[in-house]
């Protein structure tokens, strides 16, 4: 099972709220996968753990922070503004 991390600056929130949209698009797909939810502190570590495909930050988050693991930007989950767009790509990456 492919597995990908969620993450954001500190309290969880918008983390949650891209991992609840991108579940429900994911269902949809038919697509099964492990998303792993965090801070960008704890991004690294986790990466070591998981070997994820891909990190979804709903800020801005460093490249050298995920030691090579592609990044798909989801700060539309936090603005609303191209979503669908955001959630293609996620969904390009684990098919």
């Amino acid at each position: 099972m492919k597995t990908i991390i969620v993450c954001c600056g500190s309290s969880m929130i918008t983390s949650s709220v891209a991992v609840t949209k991108i579940q429900e698009r994911l269902k949809q797909e038919g697509i099964d996968v492990k998303i792993i939810q965090c801070k960008f502190a704890e991004v690294m570590g986790n990466i070591e753990q998981y070997n994820p495909v891909l990190v979804v930050p709903t800020g801005t988050l460093k490249e050298e922070q995920t030691k090579g693991v592609p990044i798909v930007k989801g700060t539309s989950f936090v603005t609303g503004v191209n979503e669908e767009a955001t959630l293609d790509k996620i969904v390009s990456y684990l098919k």
